[in-house]
């Protein structure tokens, strides 16, 4: 595909997209750089990232803002102003994720100590399935929301890889920190409005 001409096919998910959004995720994240940390066994991995990421799009679809390209790349935005928390998040969290718990707490704590405090559009997601990514599907929803945005744009990087792709859009990054004192890094990143 031409990732010049992937923007004609980027709308606005709404409630009933919510299976391919959260398909897009599990699928997306299922071997990301995060995941062998999050969940070592990948079988468990496999069953809880479903509902996991069924449980985060369901609340991103109501209180965010969801950009869809097809049923191959999307990209889970939210306003500078806090959404209201899931409901039952904890309780859904410990039943979804298992003896995995601790570390997804431990994640959800961390970005949020760390989450930057100015007014700011927060990227939460930005996901290709797998056979489609490095095809400018990110790149394409990140122009596409970009064009719309009057205020900085906020996101944590988890590697290299993604962090070099958000660099070439205008983010720069902040000061990267650890989920643990053994654990994977998270990479913030600010594109100011003027995209410097």
């Amino acid at each position: 595909m031409n990732p010049a001409g992937t923007a004609t096919s980027i709308r606005r998910a709404t409630t009933g997209d919510l299976a391919t959004i959260a398909g897009i995720l599990a699928a997306a994240f299922q071997d990301g750089d995060l995941a062998d940390w999050l969940i070592p066994d990948p079988g468990l991995r496999r069953r809880a990232y479903p509902p996991y990421f069924a449980m985060l799009t369901d609340h991103a679809l109501t209180h965010g803002h969801v950009d869809l390209l097809g049923e191959e790349a999307c990209a889970v935005w939210y306003d500078t102003t806090p959404a209201p928390p899931i409901e039952d998040y904890d309780q859904r969290l410990a039943v979804i994720t298992g003896p995995a718990l601790h570390r997804f707490q431990t994640l959800d704590q961390a970005m949020h100590a760390h989450h930057d405090r100015e007014p700011h559009t927060y990227l939460a997601f930005l996901a290709a399935l797998p056979g489609r990514q490095s095809h400018g599907h990110g790149s394409a929803l990140l122009r596409h929301h970009h064009a719309r945005l009057d205020q900085p744009a906020y996101l944590e990087a988890t590697g290299p890889r993604n962090s070099a792709l958000y660099a070439r859009h205008g983010y720069r990054r902040l000061e990267a920190y650890r989920l643990t004192e053994d654990g994977p890094h998270l990479y913030p990143m600010l594109r100011t409005r003027a995209g410097t």
